[in-house]
């Protein structure tokens, strides 16, 4: 410190002294008025939006979205100006601004940044993992369905009511005049929004997603290789979740079930071992899909060719229980023709299909391939009882003999 003596002698050192320690004490003061400075004259550009002149409020305006994102506050409240100048622009700009700082958000999140808070993303991640690819999934999630996905984080107890309006509203765009396409956001976010057990949905909500199944852009996406992983891991949690929770219809479980088989999707193998052991019901389809009335053995069919198609060689087993199931199944024949179809003769081709095995060689006369469905349901089946038994006991051989002779 200083002695006396020297400031008096260096009169110049005194004031130096002086405006230093003025300059150190009133700094926070001085930080403290240019922050307000700076709130007024943001609360001014919001005022200049009712000046007069013209330039003033085309300026203000400028200004305001040049400044970005702390002016939505501001923007916000001015929406309810007495000034109907003010409101009519702040309405327009905080839309703009909005939309401008959300599209930031989107494109910053995308590039895996970790800053960027978006609603529902933490519990969406926890399910589907922290990818590129889940990413921009979400994001596209959120550009077409927003309100949904803002309402699952906020009004859970309101989203069997909205979910039913907006999907029948997606129905109408569907397979009205103008046939909107559905996007893989709007699918991804509807199975999202109801895949969770402790959220209320109804089986009318639930019932009217099937067409969703049917959406061509749904098909699209899973056989893209860059979207198809995290649209998968959003409908197994959807089918895993509602199958336990009994959601589904038995209508809407068929939906689901040839949905999985058109598309390999390997869940449906649960779906398909749940109708065979609950032995299906018959259903009809209500002026939807290409199947109309589906009796419960056909139903069974489908399932059976499900596990040949999705599953694998530990499914051997399960099929082979209804190798002695001699229930025919219902299906259009013409008149005079003796060929028929048993269970028991769709679970033997679905075994063979999983042993890398022909039928044809197994002795089924008519049996033909079905890109959708692995094999033609209509030509599955025998002429004669002798063929049957034939083509059982030579699979039976074939499995007493070992690798070597096969």
């Amino acid at each position: 410190m200083l002695e006396n003596s020297t400031l008096h002698r260096h009169p110049l050192l005194i004031v130096a002294f002086l405006i230093v320690a003025f300059c150190v004490g009133n700094a926070g003061n001085v930080l403290a008025q240019e922050e307000f400075s700076n709130a007024t004259k943001d609360e001014e550009l919001i005022a200049q939006l009712g000046d007069e002149q013209y330039q003033v409020r085309e300026d203000a305006e400028a200004q305001i979205m040049k400044r970005g994102a702390d002016m939505l506050p501001l923007l916000r409240e001015a929406r309810r100006s007495p000034d109907p100048e003010i409101r009519l622009r702040a309405i327009t700009l905080y839309k703009q601004l909005s939309d401008r700082v959300r599209e930031d958000n989107f494109n910053r999140f995308t590039d895996m940044a970790k800053d960027v808070d978006l609603p529902g993303w933490n519990r969406f991640k926890e399910r589907h993992g922290d990818t590129r690819a889940t990413r921009k999934l979400y994001v596209s999630i959120l550009k077409d369905e927003w309100d949904v996905i803002a309402a699952l984080e906020t009004q859970p107890q309101m989203m069997d009511y909205l979910l039913f309006q907006r999907a029948n509203k997606i129905r109408e765009d569907l397979y009205g005049p103008n046939h909107v396409q559905i996007s893989e956001g709007t699918a991804a976010a509807m199975l999202h929004a109801t895949s969770f057990d402790d959220i209320r949905i109804t089986d009318p909500t639930m019932d009217q997603l099937k067409f969703l199944l049917a959406a061509p852009q749904v098909t699209t996406s899973l056989q893209d290789p860059e979207s198809a992983g995290p649209l998968l891991s959003v409908f197994d949690q959807w089918l895993e979740t509602n199958l336990k929770s009994g959601r589904f219809t038995q209508e809407m479980r068929f939906v689901v079930l040839t949905t999985c088989l058109r598309e390999g999707i390997k869940s449906g193998k649960i779906v398909a071992k749940q109708m065979l052991d609950e032995r299906a019901s018959p259903i009809y389809q209500n002026g939807f899909g290409q199947f109309g009335a589906i009796n419960a053995t056909q139903q069974m069919m489908y399932a059976m060719l499900a596990i040949a198609k999705l599953g694998g060689k530990e499914d051997i087993e399960y099929l082979s229980k209804y190798f002695d199931d001699e229930t025919e199944v219902s299906l259009p024949t013409v008149q005079g023709d003796q060929f028929n179809t048993q269970l028991k003769d769709v679970a033997l081709v679905a075994v063979l299909h999983i042993s890398g095995e022909n039928p044809k060689d197994f002795g089924y006369p008519r049996i033909s391939t079905d890109p959708n469905f692995l094999y033609n349901i209509r030509s599955i089946g025998f002429t004669t009882a002798e063929q049957r038994e034939q083509a059982f006991q030579k699979w039976e051989k074939s499995q007493r003999r070992g690798p070597a002779e096969k």
